[in-house]
C-alpha cells in the first residue's frame, strides 16, 4: 500500500513538474495541519493559471512559476482553503486549518446551552441564513424541509398565514395541542395555533381550532432570529415536561457584541402571482356542454342564448377576476454594539403583503430591544423586549362558501358588473342564483388587528466558581380586535336584506417566573453539569363583544347603530396556572462517555384536584467512539463517530381551563334568554402521557466534510386527551357552536415510529465552494386503542355533517373514509346483476314491475360502487353505509429536503427544494366541479368526457297521453345504452344526482406527492473597496424566487394541504384552500 501511495505521489509530482517545465522561479515549502503533521496530496495551484502540483508523502512541494507576483492556492479535502501571495518569496510553508463543521458550536437546550458535540438527545439546528431565504411573514415557514423529523405544511397561501408543524408525527388527537412548544429567548410563546372562534370571528373562517391566520409567531420579525434549535426526542424535551410532548423549538434572537455601533438595513420588494389555474369551462365550452345535455336527454329546452357557441367569446374568467398580481415589501433596520460592560441590539421592521386573492392583505410593524449589562464581575442582567402590531384583512376560503370555491363554480355567462357598474349576479330564469365572489371578497369585511408585547428580564449571579443562579421574569401580553361585517346586497337572484356587524376585543395575559441554579465542575477526566430550579406561570384571557343587525346602511358599520332589538353583548373570561420543579444532570468522562438525566414535576389547574400533578423522567447516554484510542488509525477517514440512546416521558395538558368541570352558556328561546350546559363534566380527567425511545448515530467522514446523522425512534402516547365519542342521540355531534360538548377524558393510545436521516456535505472547497444538505423523514403513526371499546372510532367531517375521515384502531390518524368505485352501470342488466344500490327502484304492488325513473332511481351511466361489507362484516349484495372503507392516509410515507449553496468570490447561489411522497388528498372542490347535478354551475373542462347515453333502438316510437309521438327513449330503461364511457369513471349528468354519485369515494382521493423548488437565491456582495468609498462596510444585493415550480399529479391548485379549518379530526382535505403564490423578489442589505 505504501509503495502504491509513493508511486501515486511520484506521478502527481511528475505531472506538476511537466506543467511548469521551462519556468523561471521556483517556490518550495511544506504543508502541515494544525498539529504540525505533514499533509500529503495537498493541491497547489497558481491562481489564474494551469500551473500546479501536489505535496509529497512528507508534505513537501516544489512549483515553478512565471512570475513572483503569483498567488498560490492551497486546498485539501476537510481543510479551509489558503491563499498565499508569492511576493518574491522562494520558501512558503503553510498550515491548513480543519474546515469548520460546527461540532463544537454552542447551541441552546432547555434552560441553558451546551456544545453540540456533547448533546446526547435528538436535536437539529436551523440557522439565520436558512430562515432568511424564506420570504414570508411567519418564521415557522423556514422549517419546511430544513430539519429531519419535522413536517411543516402551510395552512394557507393567505398573507400572514400560519404553518402546521408536526415533530415526529402527530402524537395527540387534539389538533390545537399538536403544535410544538416555541420558546423565544426563554419565554414560551402563547396562541401559536388559533381558530376564528378563539378571537371572535365566529365561524367566518371555519369551525376548527386551526385557522388560516398566523398565531403568536407572526408577531416575530424573522430577521431578528439567530437560530432555531429543534428538540425532538423525549430525553431532550422532558425538561419542559407537560409542554414538550410535541417537540420544542428554541428560538434565539440577536444580541449586541462589544464594539462600535453597527447598523444594518435590509429592503425587499416582491411580486406574487398564482402559478396555476384550474381548467374549468369557458363560455363556449359551457354552451356546448349545456346544449349536449339538452340534446342527450331532452329533459329541458336548450338555452336560446347558448344555441350557437361559435358566436360566443370566452365569457367571464372568474379565476382571473379573483386572483391578482400582488406586491409585497419589507424594511428592517437594526443597530448593535456595546462596551465591555453593556451591549445592545435594537431593531425595527415593517412588512406588508397584499394577497393574491382580492380583498386579502397583511401588515405588520415590529420593534425589538435586547440589552445585556455586566453590573459586577459576578452579576449580569439583561432584558428582551419585542412589540408588534399587525392587521389582517381576511377572507373565507377552504369552504364550499369560500371565495375560491364560489369562483370556480360560477358560470362564465354571468358578468362581474352590470352596465351601470354595480355588482352583477345570476339572473337566469330558473336558477337558484349564486353569490358574486368578487363582491363577496370586497364587500364583506373580516378584519383582525393584533398587538403583542413579549418581554423578559433576567439576572445571572455567579455565586462561586462554576455555580450560577439565574432568575427570570417573563410577560406575554396579547390584544386582538376582531371585526366582521355582512352587508345588504342583491346579486342577481341572491339577496340579503339585513346587514350585520360584530366586534370583539380580546386580552390575553401570560406571566412566568423561574429560578434555577447551574453548577459546572471538571476534575481530571470527569466533567459534570447539574441544574435544578422551579417555575410558576399563569395565563388569563377575557373578551367583550357586541353585535347587531339592521344597520342604517352599509356605510354605517358600528354595532351600536343597529336595531336595538337585535343588539347582543357577550363577554367571557378564563384562566389557568402551572407550577413546576425541574432538574437535569449531565456527565461525561474524557469526552468519550456521556450520560444525562432529567426530571420534571408539573402541576396544572387544567385538571381536577385528584390528578393535578404528574412526574416526568428522561435519560440519555452517548458513546463518542471516535475519541477512543483504538480509533486513531481510522480518524483520517471517519473523523467523528457517536452512538446515542435515549428514553423519556413527556405529557400534555392542553385542554383549556376548567374542561374537567361543566360550564354554561346563554341561548335565545321563545320565552327570552335561556341557559344551557355547554359540556359534560369529568373531574377525573388526567394528564396525557407520552413515552419515547431514540437511537442515534452521528458519523463524520474526511474531517467531517461529510456528516451523516441517523435517528431511529418510537414514541407512544397514552391516556390521550380527547372528547368522548358518544351516540348522536345525546346531542354531542355536529356543529361545535350548538352541540352539547362531550366530556374530556383519557381514551386512546397512539404510536409513532420512524427514521430520520440528515446528510451534510461540502463536496467542493476553495474559492468556489459547494455545501449541500439532505434531510429525509419517514414516520408512521397508528391508533392503538380508544379506551375500553374495540369498535370505537373518531369521525372527521367535511363541510357540515358528511363524514370524510375515520380513525379506527390499527389505522393511521384521519384516514379518508368512503366508497370504492367499481365502474359505470352499462345497462339495465348490469344494474340488476350488481349489488343493489340504495337508489334501486321500488316495486309496483299491482304489477310487480320495478319503478324505474331517470330522475329518482339508479340509471344506466351512474357509478357502480363496490360491495365490501355488510352488518355482519361480509359482503351482502347491498350498497350502503357498511361498504365505506379506508381510502388512503393524508400522512406522507416520507418527506425530504435538499439544499445546495454555491459560492464563488463575491457571488452566492442557493437552491432549495422539498417534497412529500405517499400522502393522499381529498379533492373536495372536485366534487362540485365534477358533480354535474345542476345545470347552473360551471364544471371542469374534462366533463366533456363524461359518460353519455344513446338509444338502443332509435326508431322506437313513444306516444304521449294524447297519442302523439314524442322522444322519450332516455326515460326507457330498456332502450338506453352507453354511447361513451366517461374518462376516469365520470358518470352521466343528471339533475339531483339520485344515485348520489358525488358521495365521498376514491374518485376524489388523489396522490398528494410533490417536489417543490421552494427557493432560489442569487446574491452578490459588492467588493469592500467599492462599498467603503460610499461609507459602507458591506453591501449585498440579491434576488429570490420562491415556489417556482411544483411537480405533482394533484389536479388542484396546490398539493400542500395541511390541517383542516373545518374539523379538528381532518387533515389533507382541499375545500378551496388559498394556494401559495409564486414570488419574485429583490433585496438589498447594507451595513455601516
Amino acid at each position: 500500500m505504501t509503495k502504491n501511495l509513493r508511486l501515486l505521489f511520484f506521478l502527481c509530482l511528475l505531472s506538476g513538474h511537466l506543467m511548469v517545465f521551462g519556468q523561471t522561479r521556483t517556490v518550495t515549502g511544506t504543508v502541515t495541519d494544525n498539529t504540525n503533521d505533514p499533509l500529503p496530496g495537498v493541491s497547489i495551484i497558481a491562481e489564474g493559471t494551469t500551473i500546479g502540483t501536489v505535496t509529497d508523502i512528507d508534505g513537501n512541494y516544489q512549483i515553478a512559476l512565471q512570475s513572483d507576483q503569483n498567488t498560490l492556492v492551497f486546498s485539501f479535502i476537510g481543510y479551509d482553503t489558503r491563499f498565499e501571495e508569492v511576493a518574491g518569496r522562494s520558501v512558503i510553508n503553510v498550515v491548513l486549518e480543519p474546515a469548520d463543521v460546527m461540532l463544537d458550536e454552542f447551541v441552546m437546550v432547555g434552560y441553558g446551552g451546551m456544545r453540540k458535540s456533547d448533546i446526547s438527545g435528538a436535536s437539529v439546528s436551523v440557522g439565520s441564513d436558512q430562515i432568511r431565504q424564506s420570504i414570508s411573514a411567519n418564521l415557522d415557514q423556514a422549517l419546511q424541509g430544513r430539519a429531519a423529523g419535522v413536517t411543516a405544511m402551510v395552512t394557507s397561501g393567505q398573507p400572514g398565514a400560519s404553518v402546521s408543524v408536526r415533530i415526529r408525527g402527530q402524537g395527540t388527537l387534539n389538533a390545537s395541542a399538536a403544535e410544538p412548544l416555541y420558546v423565544i429567548d426563554g419565554v414560551p410563546v402563547q396562541n401559536v395555533s388559533q381558530g376564528g372562534h378563539s378571537v371572535g370571528l365566529g365561524d367566518r373562517l371555519g369551525n376548527a381550532p386551526v385557522s388560516t391566520f398566523g398565531g403568536g409567531l407572526s408577531s416575530i420579525n424573522p430577521a431578528d432570529i439567530v437560530s432555531m434549535e429543534i428538540l425532538k426526542d423525549a430525553s431532550a424535551t422532558a425538561i419542559y415536561g407537560s409542554r414538550g410532548a410535541n417537540g420544542v423549538v428554541l428560538i434565539t434572537t440577536r444580541r449586541g457584541q462589544t464594539g462600535e455601533a453597527r447598523f444594518d438595513y435590509e429592503f425587499n420588494y416582491g411580486i406574487q402571482h398564482q402559478a396555476k389555474h384550474i381548467d374549468v369551462m369557458n363560455l363556449r365550452e359551457f354552451a356546448e356542454y349545456s346544449n349536449s345535455i339538452a340534446a342527450e336527454t331532452a329533459g329541458r329546452d336548450p338555452r336560446v342564448e347558448l344555441l350557437d357557441p361559435t358566436l360566443l367569446g370566452r365569457g367571464t374568467d372568474w379565476q382571473d377576476a379573483v386572483f391578482r398580481t400582488a406586491p409585497m415589501q419589507s424594511h428592517q433596520i437594526s443597530a448593535s454594539g456595546g462596551t465591555e460592560s453593556a451591549r445592545y441590539y435594537v431593531s425595527g421592521s415593517y412588512f406588508t403583503q397584499e394577497g393574491t386573492v382580492i380583498g386579502s392583505d397583511y401588515e405588520r410593524f415590529t420593534g425589538r430591544v435586547n440589552l445585556d449589562a455586566d453590573l459586577k464581575r459576578w452579576w449580569t442582567i439583561g432584558t428582551n423586549i419585542s412589540l408588534s402590531r399587525s392587521e389582517d384583512n381576511l377572507g373565507l376560503n377552504n369552504s364550499e362558501e369560500g371565495i375560491i370555491n364560489i369562483a370556480l363554480r360560477s358560470s362564465p355567462d354571468v358578468p362581474i358588473y352590470n352596465v351601470d357598474g354595480t355588482w352583477s349576479g345570476d339572473e337566469r330564469e330558473g336558477s337558484p342564483g349564486s353569490v358574486n365572489p368578487i363582491a363577496k371578497a370586497l364587500d364583506e369585511e373580516i378584519r383582525l388587528k393584533r398587538t403583542n408585547l413579549l418581554a423578559n428580564v433576567y439576572s445571572d449571579i455567579t455565586i462561586t466558581d462554576g455555580l450560577v443562579w439565574r432568575s427570570e421574569v417573563a410577560l406575554d401580553l396579547g390584544y386582538t380586535n376582531a371585526y366582521t361585517f355582512q352587508p345588504t346586497y342583491r346579486y342577481g337572484n341572491v339577496e340579503n336584506i339585513s346587514n350585520s356587524s360584530r366586534w370583539q376585543f380580546n386580552q390575553n395575559t401570560f406571566w412566568e417566573l423561574k429560578n434555577y441554579v447551574t453548577y459546572n465542575r471538571s476534575f481530571d477526566l470527569h466533567n459534570a453539569t447539574m441544574m435544578a430550579g422551579q417555575e410558576v406561570s399563569e395565563w388569563k384571557y377575557e373578551f367583550l363583544s357586541g353585535s347587531s343587525t339592521g344597520l342604517p346602511s352599509n356605510e354605517v358599520r358600528s354595532p351600536q347603530l343597529g336595531q336595538s332589538s337585535s343588539m347582543n353583548v357577550g363577554s367571557g373570561f378564563g384562566s389557568g396556572a402551572m407550577a413546576s420543579f425541574f432538574s437535569r444532570a449531565n456527565y461525561n468522562y474524557d469526552n468519550r462517555y456521556y450520560a444525562t438525566y432529567t426530571f420534571r414535576y408539573d402541576g396544572s389547574s387544567n385538571f381536577g384536584p385528584e390528578n393535578r400533578w404528574a412526574p416526568f423522567h428522561a435519560t440519555s447516554v452517548m458513546w463518542r467512539v471516535s475519541n477512543e484510542a483504538f480509533w486513531d488509525g481510522m480518524s483520517h477517514i471517519v473523523s467523528n463517530f457517536r452512538i446515542r440512546g435515549g428514553w423519556g416521558q413527556t405529557g400534555n395538558s392542553s385542554i383549556g381551563g376548567y374542561r374537567w368541570g361543566a360550564s354554561i352558556t346563554s341561548m335565545p328561546t321563545g320565552l327570552g334568554t335561556g341557559y344551557r350546559q355547554t359540556n359534560i363534566a369529568n373531574p377525573f380527567v388526567q394528564w396525557e402521557k407520552q413515552e419515547q425511545y431514540n437511537l442515534g448515530f452521528d458519523v463524520g467522514f474526511i474531517n467531517n466534510r461529510i456528516d451523516l446523522v441517523l435517528e431511529l425512534y418510537q414514541k407512544t402516547s397514552t391516556d390521550m386527551l380527547m372528547e368522548l365519542q358518544l351516540p348522536s342521540y345525546m346531542g354531542t355531534r355536529g356543529n361545535a357552536s350548538s352541540r352539547l360538548n362531550p366530556p374530556m377524558g383519557n381514551f386512546g393510545e397512539i404510536e409513532n415510529k420512524g427514521i430520520e436521516i440528515t446528510l451534510n456535505t461540502r463536496p467542493v472547497v476553495g474559492r468556489f465552494q459547494w455545501d449541500s444538505n439532505v434531510t429525509f423523514t419517514m414516520n408512521k403513526n397508528k391508533l392503538l386503542g380508544l379506551g375500553d371499546s374495540p369498535s370505537a372510532h373518531i369521525e372527521g367531517y367535511g363541510q357540515w355533517t358528511d363524514v370524510v375521515s375515520l380513525t379506527t384502531i390499527g389505522q393511521s390518524l384521519y384516514g379518508f373514509y368512503g366508497y370504492q368505485v367499481a365502474g359505470i352501470y352499462t345497462s339495465k342488466e348490469d344494474i340488476l346483476n350488481s349489488p343493489r344500490p340504495e337508489a334501486f327502484p321500488g316495486v309496483n304492488e299491482e304489477t310487480g314491475e320495478l319503478l324505474w325513473n331517470r330522475q329518482n332511481t339508479v340509471w344506466v351511466g351512474d357509478i357502480k360502487f363496490k360491495d365490501i361489507s355488510g352488518p355482519d362484516g361480509k359482503p351482502d349484495g347491498v350498497i350502503d353505509q357498511y361498504d365505506r372503507t379506508f381510502l388512503g392516509s393524508p400522512w406522507p410515507k416520507f418527506t425530504f429536503g435538499f439544499a445546495n449553496t454555491f459560492s464563488y468570490r463575491n457571488f452566492d447561489l442557493s437552491v432549495f427544494l422539498h417534497g412529500t411522497y405517499g400522502n393522499k388528498i381529498l379533492n373536495y372542490v372536485g366534487r362540485s366541479l365534477t358533480g354535474m347535478n345542476t345545470m347552473w354551475n360551471n364544471q371542469l373542462a374534462t366533463m366533456v368526457d363524461r359518460t353519455t347515453l344513446r338509444p338502443i333502438n332509435p326508431d322506437q316510437v313513444y306516444l304521449d297521453a294524447s297519442g302523439n309521438p314524442y322522444e322519450n327513449w332516455f326515460n326507457d330503461i330498456d332502450n338506453v345504452q352507453i354511447d361513451r364511457l366517461g374518462k376516469d369513471n365520470t358518470p352521466r349528468a343528471i339533475t339531483g344526482d339520485p344515485n348520489n354519485n358525488r358521495r365521498i369515494s376514491d374518485r376524489y382521493i388523489e396522490d398528494g406527492s410533490y417536489i417543490r423548488i421552494q427557493n432560489i437565491t442569487l446574491g452578490y456582495n459588492i467588493p469592500a473597496h467599492v462599498s467603503n468609498r460610499w461609507g459602507l462596510s458591506n453591501v449585498r444585493v440579491y434576488t429570490n424566487l420562491q415556489n417556482m415550480w411544483t411537480f405533482t399529479k394533484y389536479s388542484g391548485f396546490d398539493p400542500e394541504i395541511g390541517a383542516s379549518q373545518t374539523s379538528s379530526n381532518v387533515y389533507g382535505l382541499d375545500n378551496g384552500r388559498y394556494p401559495s403564490p409564486r414570488i419574485y423578489s429583490f433585496g438589498v442589505n447594507v451595513s455601516f
